[in-house]
């Protein structure tokens, strides 16, 4: 899965170097958007403690924010505002405070 994260970054830092419109990263975020979906499905069904359940949600929750990203660069949806506000919830709830617990040996 952080493959999907990769390739996203990477994808992103090369739209910015050569000026495409990105509808490709768009019809790309759409295919991770449905894998994510997929994954996090996988793992609440699977689920046996408050972290699997915590990670089940988190998956869904990053879907939402790339079809959100699809709907932007494809579909051209004014939607760049709520899409922002929602990546930066996520990357903090889903990103630097579990690593802060878990570096801090909290989690």
């Amino acid at each position: 899965m952080t493959l999907l994260f990769s390739l996203n970054y990477l994808w992103v830092a090369l739209n910015r170097t050569n000026g495409a419109d990105g509808r490709g990263l768009g019809w790309f975020s759409l295919l991770v958007a449905v894998t994510a979906a997929v994954v996090s499905g996988e793992t609440l069904w699977h689920a046996a403690t408050l972290w699997d359940f915590w990670n089940g949600l988190s998956w869904a929750a990053w879907a939402v924010l790339w079809a959100l990203f699809f709907v932007i660069l494809v579909l051209r949806r004014d939607i760049g505002r709520i899409t922002g506000i929602l990546a930066i919830v996520l990357g903090v709830s889903t990103g630097l405070l579990p690593g802060y617990l878990l570096l801090s040996g909290l989690l």
